[in-house]
């Protein structure tokens, strides 16, 4: 059995899953669990240790078996909503253009899948949370409570993303951005491994053109009655 009490958002990238999620979890009063900051921390660690995918093309097998060596010495920690590996916040270091460039590629990788699958499935145990990914609802937690996917236009992800990194102080056109969200949807929706895709019984939610606050306001109504759905098959009075 997989932790059910769970609100699993899953989607593409630059859909505002992130942000969108860990506002819905703080007014839930729910655990965040932040689903691709650990692909991405473990990303981070295989280019620290030299072996992300792209430094392993020449050699595959060898690159496969230091990757593995890297993520068997790895301890991925989730504290107080920073990312820590083996002691050291990394949070700042993930939407690096570098790590950008080879997340997707790490996690289709079916031996970091596993691992990351038993962590969080470890995370969510504990209590309930709001889970956000690509595979949440239909591969991690399968009997989720709530299962959502937030979606927006690839436009209306490049913008976002763009501006993210405007933020950051990183001038990256939309254009380019764009270019990779679409590679990176690619790559994401034809892999081999836990594929992205819509769960069959998850709210579809387009959130083009909506604000964050919108969604947040959205996803929290429907958990709610779902609740008060619950409690009034039990006879409790829900205030």
């Amino acid at each position: 059995m997989t932790p059910t009490q769970v609100v699993a958002i899953d989607g593409p990238s630059g859909a505002g899953k992130s942000t969108v999620a860990r506002q819905l979890a703080q007014r839930l009063g729910f655990g965040f669990l932040d689903t691709g900051a650990m692909y991405r921390a473990v990303t981070w660690h295989f280019l620290q240790a030299g072996c992300a995918p792209a430094e392993c093309a020449d050699s595959q097998e060898q690159g496969v078996a230091r990757m593995r060596v890297a993520l068997a010495a790895a301890r991925l920690e989730l504290v107080a909503g920073r990312v820590v590996m083996n002691g050291r916040d990394v949070t700042p270091h993930l939407r690096t253009r570098e790590v950008e460039s080879q997340v997707s590629a790490v996690s289709a990788l079916s031996f970091v899948r596993a691992a990351m699958r038993d962590l969080q499935r470890t995370v969510a145990a504990s209590g309930p949370v709001v889970a956000e990914g690509r595979d949440m609802g239909s591969v991690v937690f399968p009997q989720a409570r709530w299962k959502v996917y937030l979606d927006a236009a690839p436009s209306e992800r490049a913008r976002r993303r763009s501006e993210d990194f405007a933020r950051q102080g990183r001038t990256v056109s939309e254009a380019d951005v764009l270019e990779e969200i679409l590679v990176r949807d690619r790559l994401d929706s034809t892999r081999s491994d836990a594929p992205l895709r819509q769960a069959e019984d998850a709210l579809y939610v387009d959130s083009t053109g909506l604000t964050t606050e919108s969604v947040v306001a959205q996803l929290f109504a429907f958990v709610q009655a779902d609740e008060r759905g619950q409690a009034d098959a039990r006879g409790v009075v829900v205030s």
